[in-house]
């Protein structure tokens, strides 16, 4: 993750919405002194921080971290996809599959599940999420429910409901995930 492009975007669509750092931190529940470190590349923001700053601005997260314009199609190689988000806050990596205009409302992304991960902190935002089990084994653990799914299974979720993904393999698992915004 380019932390100097984060923070930048971050302090753009704060800018563009006349707001202060202190009414952005209130938002999200940070200080203010922790939003500007974000803004200055001094600190990494969380994923679910990330989430909750793309939901007060209405784009969604892979705007903060792509650096391409959308001018109607988008194909990534392989070799391109080089942008991964990776927090240990939840035990994941993201690997973003498309670069996209944020006006778009689909955010396909290969989220590798760590096995062994300890700080499993569930985390809500306002997209909805599509996930594909692509190798391994997760427990989907949503509004407090445990579900098991294998190779091949998916499922179709709102992510304003407290949810994370807990790696039931031996190896690492990869989940491919959508989020659909609003």
């Amino acid at each position: 993750m380019n932390l100097v492009e984060v923070g930048s975007k971050i302090k753009q669509m704060r800018k563009k919405s006349k707001m202060s750092q202190l009414e952005l931190a209130d938002l999200i529940g940070l200080t203010k002194s922790h939003i500007s470190k974000i803004e200055n590349a001094k600190a990494t923001p969380s994923l679910a921080t990330l989430s909750k700053i793309a939901g007060i601005f209405h784009v969604p997260m892979a705007w903060f971290v792509i650096q391409e314009e959308f001018d109607g199609i988008s194909i990534v190689s392989k070799k391109q996809r080089a942008e991964t988000v990776e927090t240990n806050e939840l035990g994941y990596q993201y690997e973003l599959l498309a670069n996209k205009s944020y006006m778009s409302n689909i955010n396909p992304s290969i989220v590798t599940v760590h096995n062994g991960a300890e700080n499993l902190t569930p985390y809500l935002h306002d997209n909805d999420e599509f996930i594909y089990v692509i190798t391994g084994s997760i427990l989907l653990k949503y509004d407090n429910k445990l579900y098991t799914l294998d190779k091949g299974d998916s499922a179709y979720f709102s992510g304003k409901k407290e949810h994370i993904f807990i790696n039931n393999s031996p190896e690492n698992s990869k989940v491919l995930t959508i989020y659909v915004d609003e």
